[in-house]
């Protein structure tokens, strides 16, 4: 009897798993690894996107730095302009402050379609320009007037020179990796009286300084 019942309980333990608790066991498992799954796909994105973003603010900085030694010494600042849909912007620097020491103007100019940022420069009164370099990418576009270029006159709020408003977003903005930033150069040879101060009804400087010989713009 006993030798029996013995033999009964080891076909009981032979039995193994039923399909329901197999069934339980897959459903938590699975629950699990789905819980690990997002997890990693939600660092991934979130390297990608500090990625992103660290990338595309260190090209705006890079962008302000360049903007300042240039923007620093001019002597005249024109305001923004529009030509076949891209926005662009100019300014003087006169020979004495110039590394070329000849009077040197500068273009900044935003291509929408290219999502860029490029610049060239030309002596002031030559009828070639420099060919455009790219200084930035992957810039977000904007329906503001303008963008993302400034400029604001010597003499608005008291200000004695005129200043380059620069205010921009780079970077990814589906993923949330753009960068938004501004910042504002002034020009230390600009008073009240410079080249392109003062504003016609149009809204543009109503004597601009760097009109290339011949030339077109932007």
């Amino acid at each position: 009897m006993t030798r029996r019942e013995a033999g009964g309980a080891d076909a009981r333990a032979d039995e193994g798993f039923s399909l329901i608790e197999l069934i339980v066991a897959m459903g938590i498992f699975m629950i699990f690894v789905s819980l690990f799954l997002g997890a990693v796909v939600g660092l991934a994105r979130g390297t990608t996107r500090a990625q992103v973003s660290a990338e595309a603010t260190s090209g705006v900085i890079i962008l302000f730095q360049n903007i300042d030694r240039q923007v620093r010494y001019s002597d005249g600042i024109n305001y923004p302009g529009t030509s076949a849909g891209k926005t662009y912007i100019e300014f003087r620097t006169p020979a004495a402050s110039a590394p070329s020491r000849v009077t040197t103007c500068t273009q900044w100019r935003y291509d929408p379609s290219k999502a860029i940022i490029e610049s060239r420069t030309w002596a002031d009164g030559a009828t070639i320009a420099s060919s455009w370099s790219v200084k930035l990418s992957s810039v977000v576009p904007s329906a503001a007037a303008d963008y993302p270029f400034a400029m604001i006159p010597a003499g608005f709020l008291g200000s004695t020179k005129q200043e380059f408003k620069l205010t921009i977003k780079a970077g990814n903005d589906s993923t949330g990796g753009a960068t938004n930033m501004s910042t504002s150069f002034f020009a230390k040879n600009t008073n009240t009286g410079s080249p392109g101060n003062a504003a016609n009804a149009s809204g543009d400087s109503a004597v601009p300084v760097c009109q290339r010989t011949g030339g077109t713009r932007p």
